[in-house]
């Protein structure tokens, strides 16, 4: 069984993964990486997301992000989000 990382963000994919891998920390000290994603990711797997147009609300992306990760449990994936 593969273990997936959910999220969702305004930048794009591959800004986002680089902000978890290397532990960003934003300009009020607050970090904002995932500590299993940046201990443990090791790529993105476009194909299960590039499908997803951009959201407009953060309601909106709140609810894909949770109904992404069920439907990749579903598939039996090891899903953790927020």
């Amino acid at each position: 069984m593969q273990c997936l990382y959910v999220g969702m963000t305004s930048k794009t994919p591959q800004e986002r993964f680089k902000q978890h891998k290397t532990g960003y920390i934003n300009k009020k000290g607050h970090k904002l990486s995932a500590n299993i994603v940046e201990k443990y990711g090791m790529y993105l797997r476009s194909s299960l997301y590039q499908h997803i147009a951009p959201l407009k609300t953060r309601a909106e992306a709140l609810e894909m992000e949770k109904n992404l990760a069920l439907a990749l449990r579903r598939k039996r994936y090891a899903v953790w989000f927020n």
